[in-house]
């Protein structure tokens, strides 16, 4: 039952991220922004949460987390 509990509690997870990104893009097109704009606006959001995690680390110090982030995450997608 695990298992089939992990598989729902995943594709909720994905479900709810794809849900975030086209209300992002939506916000993108009320706002008239173009895709270099989005792309900022997007990396600024980024860091703001890695900046609200990490509070006592500088600017420097949070985009090597975001850097390592990202790259961690990009291996992982090509597992699957």
């Amino acid at each position: 039952m695990s298992a089939q509990t992990s598989i729902l509690d995943g594709a909720k997870r994905k479900i709810q991220i794809e849900q975030t990104v086209r209300s992002f893009l939506e916000l993108m097109d009320e706002n008239e922004l173009d895709l270099e704009d989005g792309l900022v606006a997007w990396n600024m959001l980024g860091f703001t949460i890695f900046q609200d995690t990490y509070p006592d680390e500088n600017h420097d110090a949070i985009q090597q987390r975001m850097k390592e982030f990202s790259q961690t995450l990009f291996a992982s997608s090509q597992i699957t």
